[in-house]
Order: C-alpha cells, then structure tokens, then sequence
C-alpha cells in the first residue's frame, strides 16, 4: 500500500531529499485555528539542514504549497520570516501541507543553489467532536446515526483530505455489524466498514490512524476478523464445506485490506490458489512473500498494540497480535501442502518455518506444530 501508517508521532521526523535537504520538525499533525487565537496544537516548527554543506552566504526562501504569500490556510508566527533555515507557521485551514525551500548560497563568484519539496508534510485535521460523542455514547454507541454522520462530513469538500470521517463511518458499521442490525440498508455492512477504513488509510499521509482511539478500533475490527470469521473456518474443506472456505477467503482478503504488513495474509492468500488448482501462482506468490519476510528487521521496541519492524522496504510498521497470528496460521498450511506436495520431502517446508520462526518465538502453537510435525527442522 502506499500508504504506511507513520509510526514516529512522537519523534523527530526526517525526509531526506535527493537534494540534500533535510526537513525536520516535532510533529506532523496540527489542528486548525479557532477565531484567531493560535496555540500550541495549532502550530508547527520546521527546521532545514543540509547533509552537505553549502559554501558562502545563504539566502532561504520557504513555501507552503508552492507559495510564499501566507494567508492561503496557513500564517507565520509572530517573529518568523520564510527566509531563516527554520520556520514558524500556524494553519487555519483542514488539509495537507506541501513543504518547499530553496537555499542559494553566494561564495565571491560562486554561487550554488538547492531546492527541495515534501508533498503532504503536514496534515491540518480536525477530531470531530461531535463524531467523538457519538462514538463515545453510554451504554451504547448510536450506531446508525453515527453512520449517518459521518457520511454527511465526507461528502463536504471541506473535509475531502481527511480520514477521520472515514474512520469514524467504519468505527459505525462495524458496530452496526457486531449488534446484529436487521436493517436491509446495512446488510453490506462489513464490506461498507472495509472499504470506509481503506478510505481512511488512503487519505492518512501523517498517521492519523496511529491515534490511539482509532488504533483501538483497528485492534477491535482486527480481532473481529480473525476470532469470529478466520479461525472458526479456518480447517473448512472447500469441496464438503465451501461455504465456510469461501468466508474464510473472503475474510482473509478483508484483513489483508487493514493491516500495514498485507505479507502476513500473502501465505493463505497462496494457498486459496493452490486450492484452485493454481500451483504455479501459488508458488510465485509464497516465493515472493518469504523474500519480503526475509527483509524484516526487528526494532525490538514493544508497543500497546503490537512489535515495531522494518518491513522489506525500510518502513517502519507494527505488526500487531492479529497480524503475528495470521501469518502463523498461513505458516502452518503452507508448510503442510508443501510437505505433501514434496513426497513428505520437508526441506522446501523447512525454508519457511525458519524464515516464519524469528516472529512467533513466544507462540506456543507454533513451537509445537514445529516440533512435532518437523521435529524443528533438524536433519
């Protein structure tokens, strides 16, 4: 996806450009002014380096989507000019920022200049209160209305580049779809909380979704998926149960659409294809996926929802207990098909569950069936 949830809130964030300019600031997410009055939350400093330094006597000239002219959803703080290596701004205005700058720098007759830009560097957003309210609701959530409401907001154009109404319309199908709503309306409604998610993680380009209140609810829909459509259909046969094979392949293609590492549902995913006969793009897809695992690099940094990686490529992501348990439950199958495949020759099964092994070495499930059906691998 090319959208990765950024996972550095509460970091430094860093975008190196070809250019050899570094943008660097203490957040990404702002909200918006109210009547005027700028606070903390409302603004944003951004400081410029170079990795190679420049000679000479330097000039600065910043822009906020390709202007120089405040006024255009965004302000100088008082004190600031676009002319300094770091700016101060504040916005009025929801949406995404673009940064740019342009350093010259004058040495006797030299003179060298580099520019550099950052589409979407920050993200203007609103929290929704009234969505907040709904959602928070006691002893029960208004499901419908809060559905109704969010549709209202994402069809403003005002709100066009947000996520939040996105995530909050998902936040309501999915409970419309744990409460059991009878209304024919909702009958689609997990497909509905699928796509309203997808929405969200498409327009999120500083990590909204890393909120904790939405990272809650991503833990809940998650754990949706796997607890009351994955594992229960997990052993269906599709030839004397296909309708419990086929839940379980359309549920694992809506988990594959809310994670960060798709790769951990890309094993089963190979597998519904060498079910259907489909060997060939079975085996591509299972060589192309345990090459992606191979890459992963533990950050060994624990989080409330899940371990932080480096994915294949170098971005940071959690994978989350759903995440760990999918990518074990494809380890197991394909291990198994592949050992059957192979005349019970278990090398190629082996290759697997070695790569798979960093992952689940606190996963008694899967020490178990290692041991047992692979004798851990050990010639």
């Amino acid at each position: 996806m090319k959208y990765l949830f950024l996972l550095l809130l509460t970091a430094v964030f860093n975008i190196m450009l070809a250019q050899d300019i570094t943008f660097s600031s203490d957040k990404r997410l702002v909200q918006p002014t109210v009547n005027g009055e700028v606070k903390a939350e409302n603004t944003i400093e951004i400081k410029s380096s170079l990795k190679t330094p420049l000679n000479g006597k330097k000039t600065y000239t910043w822009t906020i989507n390709g202007s120089s002219e405040p006024g255009k959803g965004w302000e100088l703080v008082k004190g600031t000019t676009l002319s300094g290596e770091k700016i101060k701004i504040s916005f009025n205005k929801i949406g995404n920022y673009t940064i740019g700058l342009t350093i010259v720098a004058i040495s006797g007759e030299d003179e060298n200049e580099v520019s550099g830009e950052v589409e979407d560097f920050i993200s203007v957003r609103s929290v929704f209160p009234e969505l907040a309210a709904l959602y928070a609701q006691k002893p029960v959530p208004n499901y419908v209305k809060l559905v109704e409401k969010s549709s209202e907001y994402i069809v403003k154009p005002k709100f066009a580049n947000d996520p939040t109404p996105n995530l909050f319309l998902a936040k309501g199908y999915l409970g419309l779809v744990k409460s059991g709503n009878p209304e024919p309306r909702f009958e689609t409604a997990i497909e509905d909380c699928i796509s309203s998610f997808v929405a969200a993680k498409e327009l999120d380009k500083n990590g909204v979704i890393m909120d904790d209140e939405h990272q809650r609810f991503l833990d809940e829909l998650q754990q949706y998926l796997l607890n009351e459509n994955i594992l229960v259909n997990y052993d269906a046969d599709p030839k004397s149960n296909p309708e419990s094979y086929d839940q379980l392949v359309e549920y694992i293609d809506y988990y594959s659409q809310t994670t960060s590492a798709p790769v951990c549902a890309s094993l089963m995913q190979g597998y519904f294809k060498y079910v259907k006969k489909d060997s060939k793009g079975a085996n591509l897809l299972w060589n192309t996926e345990i090459l992606k695992l191979k890459k992963f690099v533990n950050l060994d940094e624990k989080t409330a929802y899940g371990e932080r990686y480096k994915d294949d490529l170098g971005n940071e992501i959690i994978l989350s207990t759903v995440d760990l348990k999918v990518l074990k439950l494809g380890a197991m199958k394909v291990a198994q098909v592949m050992k059957t495949r192979d005349n019970q020759n278990p090398k190629e099964a082996c290759k697997l569950l070695s790569i798979v092994e960093p992952f689940l070495i606190d996963d008694t499930e899967f020490a178990t069936f290692y041991s047992k059906e692979f004798n851990s691998c050990q010639e």
